[in-house]
């Protein structure tokens, strides 16, 4: 993962931390939560600070939560009942299979190619009609935020074409139009799979 990324959000988790606690559930989680099987495992990539992964943990899924930012993580380790685990999503092997993948806004931190082979791994580490949650920023070209962080959107067209590719079968997909960390305005996608073998 790019190290500029990692840097800023291991330097600035506590703020991070408060500027994410002002979100409440959103659309996104309770429509993952409810195609998620009752008491189901999955794997949030990119947790952050860890507040959708311990919503889901409240709602009784089984959670297993993954960053590369070690101070992301110090946020919610006392939260005993979701392991968490300092991974650079670049370098990650599943050892296990899982009901359901959360990756909301992390995956878009990686160059395109790697995105393409995680995406790969991801539908390997997916249980029969598992699902696959991404959240995403919308658009063309790769750069760099004003806090020098690295973004590489993708179109819908693109990661359409490269989920039928992994057997991920699109069954939500809504956008809308929001504000960043750095309360830049920005295009987002919300995009809903299903694993079909």
């Amino acid at each position: 993962m790019d190290r500029k990324t990692i840097e800023f959000y291991n330097k600035n988790a506590h703020r991070y931390a408060e500027w994410r606690s002002k979100e409440s559930a959103d659309l996104s989680q309770r429509i993952f939560l409810n195609e998620v099987k009752l008491n189901g495992k999955i794997i949030d990539l990119g947790c952050g600070t860890g507040e959708k992964a311990i919503w889901f943990n409240k709602k009784g899924l089984k959670v297993d939560a993954v960053d590369a930012s070690l101070e992301m993580l110090e946020k919610f380790k006392h939260f005993k009942d979701i392991s968490t685990k300092q991974i650079d999503l670049s370098k990650i092997m599943f050892l296990k299979k899982y009901d359901g993948v959360w990756a909301s806004f992390s995956i878009q931190h990686l160059e395109k190619s790697i995105q393409d082979r995680l995406f790969k791994k991801i539908a390997k580490t997916l249980n029969k009609n598992g699902i696959f949650y991404i959240g995403i920023h919308e658009g063309n070209k790769s750069y760099r935020d004003n806090l020098h962080r690295l973004y590489v959107p993708r179109s819908e067209t693109e990661l359409k074409k490269i989920l039928k590719k992994n057997k991920l079968q699109i069954f939500n997909l809504f956008k809308e139009k929001n504000f960043s960390f750095d309360n830049k305005p920005i295009k987002i996608m919300h995009i809903f799979s299903k694993l079909i073998c």
